[in-house]
């Protein structure tokens, strides 16, 4: 029976160990002891994942070296041999589990600190907004390009990769936004700059004096604000006379002296549209800014307006005359916030507002007050300026 036994562990295909075992019986050992579990373990060695390359080759050539003591043992010896050789096979294999786990601890901490720094740089950069789905992109790139990798710098290749990638994404989109705000800040500043003089224009005064009113009205007047209107007198006749080329450079002078009478960031000078302009004085009383609207008027109408034919490449000739403005100023008075506007104006000259807003009436009233002044201007002789007088 035990040669029958001895035959089927030789002879049968299916026993892994087979080549071992036939091995151990050439050399007259005992195959059918605990060395067949040894030599299946190095059939078997490099399937295991916790010993090194060295460490394989270490215990390949302890079981030749242990193969030689074993020959003339007695069956007691050889088994506690190869009890020996398997413990020391065992105490190879944890301190390789042991490794292997410090490698994996260390290769976690390395790529947790790497994805850590690259998130921190990137919440830096785009102030904690995923553009776009970028990061969650790379989320998923990274996560399936980590799945198909082999070793772990290809891993942290990876991810630095997908990293460098995405700030080179967000550096572009960034760039992109930047553009796009400074034509956004062109495409405004062009739209409240009037073309033709270089000053603000209308839309400029139906933006900004809503707001001017309310800041007013917010610090309950303490800080007073006038309104100046300019209308150029007689413009018509110059158009006419001179034609509109010419005056296009008179309204430009005009709108000049305007600016260089104002206070850099604080006034502003705008132009209404035709020959009609305003001025908001912030910090201005009524008095301070009917001196200011007289200089402007005399530095106008002191000053001939003159442009030879070569500047004006227009007329046959050199062209001078005299140009003179009339002026409204008002100023704010934060009591009118419980009048009605008809009380202020008995003739009013602007229609009905739709939006009835302490903020919208009293913004109304300023203009329509700053409005009749510049008319009695007109009507009590031109070139002079006018202070509104309520009734």
């Amino acid at each position: 029976m035990a040669g029958k036994k001895d035959s089927i562990l030789i002879a049968s295909p299916l026993i892994s160990c087979n080549p071992f075992c036939a091995e151990l019986k050439e050399k007259g050992l005992p195959y059918d002891s605990v060395w067949m579990q040894i030599g299946h373990v190095i059939r078997h060695l490099d399937l295991g994942t916790c010993l090194s390359h060295e460490q394989r080759q270490m215990v390949r050539e302890a079981f030749d070296e242990y193969l030689k003591l074993l020959p003339g043992r007695a069956k007691a010896d050889v088994e506690g041999l190869g009890r020996d050789f398997l413990g020391e096979i065992d105490k190879l294999k944890r301190t390789g589990v042991a490794k292997a786990l410090k490698l994996e601890q260390d290769f976690n901490a390395e790529l947790l600190t790497a994805v850590s720094k690259n998130l921190h740089q990137l919440c830096l950069i785009i102030g904690k907004v995923d553009p776009c789905g970028m990061i969650e992109s790379l989320k998923a790139d990274t996560l399936k390009s980590i799945k198909s990798a082999r070793s772990r710098d290809e891993i942290l290749n990876i991810v630095e990769a997908g990293f460098n990638d995405l700030h080179k994404k967000v550096k572009t989109s960034q760039e992109k936004m930047e553009i796009s705000l400074e034509s956004l800040l062109v495409l405004e500043s062009n739209a409240i700059i009037d073309k033709l003089t270089g000053i603000f224009n209308r839309r400029f005064f139906d933006q900004e004096l809503p707001k001017i009113v309310e800041t007013f009205f917010d610090k309950k007047g303490k800080v007073p604000f006038s309104l100046l209107l300019l209308d150029i007198d007689r413009f018509k006749e110059i158009n006419d006379t001179f034609g509109h080329f010419i005056g296009d450079r008179a309204l430009q002078r005009v709108a000049a002296i305007i600016q260089n009478n104002c206070r850099a960031g604080i006034d502003s000078p705008i132009r209404l549209g035709g020959d009609e302009f305003a001025l908001f004085l912030i910090g201005t009383n009524e008095a301070n800014a009917v001196k200011k609207a007289e200089t402007i008027r005399q530095e106008i109408s002191k000053r001939t307006m003159s442009f030879t034919q070569r500047e004006t490449d227009a007329a046959p000739h050199d062209v001078s005359f005299m140009a003179q403005v009339s002026i409204g100023v008002c100023e704010l008075d934060i009591s009118w916030k419980d009048k009605a506007p008809n009380d202020l104006n008995r003739n009013p000259l602007l229609g009905e507002a739709a939006d009835d807003s302490p903020i919208s009436r009293l913004t109304r009233m300023l203009a329509e007050s700053a409005d009749q002044a510049l008319y009695r201007a007109k009507d009590t002789g031109r070139n002079q300026v006018r202070a509104f007088r309520q009734g």
